[in-house]
């Protein structure tokens, strides 16, 4: 465990000396800064606002991924990918330590994204009053929707040119946008991209409502067949990275 906790923290040093902090914390404030103008000059109901503001996050998520994939395994291109491979611990264990590094600093950002808009909607334009647990709830609905996405991302970026993951990451969220209207009906299961709209939607309808707008029993079989996806996505990079040898590509 300590060994793997040490792997964690040489990703997140290696970060240290490139853009990637800096990302997951100027894309969020400026998320942040362009809606709150804009309601600031434009306001409607907080709940439409709200809606709005979550659907864009969770729409921009998938290619927000694809950047911060592509700028970390950038990292090990660099060096022909000799550390990355030929760690003493284990590729297993490599990989997994860039996705929890990954993936954990996406926690922050998301945090970052929707801890702060709230605050500022209910501090500056002093339009509503939302407690934390709502908004913790909001965080980790989005965050932990992101699972497959990070796997999916870091594997391509393995094996493709960054521009796959980069052409990928923005279909996925034109996707993720599409699947929050009728075309995504009985479809949006099987995208893990629209994971996040969907069950943030959900949640929002329920907190605000008091009960479940849709049968719990479609929920439940939703969540499965969210959980089995991602399952496959995870095995299936597993099973591709068990054979991978690095590559060279300049794009």
């Amino acid at each position: 465990m300590r060994e793997f906790t040490g792997l964690v923290y040489a990703e997140f040093y290696k970060m240290r000396h490139t853009i990637l902090l800096m990302l997951h914390i100027m894309i969020p404030v400026f998320g942040i800064l362009v809606f709150l103008c804009y309601y600031k000059m434009s306001p409607h109901r907080w709940e439409d606002e709200l809606s709005a503001y979550l659907m864009v996050l969770t729409a921009a998520f998938p290619f927000i991924i694809s950047i911060v994939c592509v700028q970390s395994v950038s990292l090990e291109e660099d060096n022909q990918f000799f550390v990355f491979l030929g760690m003493p611990a284990g590729r297993g264990k490599a990989f997994l330590a860039k996705f929890f590094s990954l993936f954990f600093s996406g926690l922050f950002a998301v945090a970052l994204a929707v801890g702060g808009f709230l605050a500022g909607y209910c501090l500056i334009l002093k339009r509503c009053m939302l407690d934390f647990r709502f908004a913790g709830m909001l965080v980790f609905i989005i965050w932990i929707s992101s699972v497959g996405m990070y796997v999916m991302h870091i594997f391509l970026n393995l094996w493709k040119p960054k521009s796959v993951s980069l052409c990928m990451g923005l279909v996925e969220s034109l996707v993720s946008a599409l699947m929050l209207t009728g075309l995504g009906d009985g479809l949006w299961q099987f995208f893990p991209c629209s994971y996040g709209g969907h069950w943030e939607s959900f949640f929002m309808r329920y907190w605000l409502e008091g009960k479940w707008y849709v049968e719990k029993e479609f929920l439940f079989k939703s969540l499965i067949v969210n959980l089995l996806v991602t399952a496959v996505i995870a095995a299936v990079s597993a099973a591709g990275f068990y054979f991978y040898e690095g590559r060279r590509f300049h794009d």
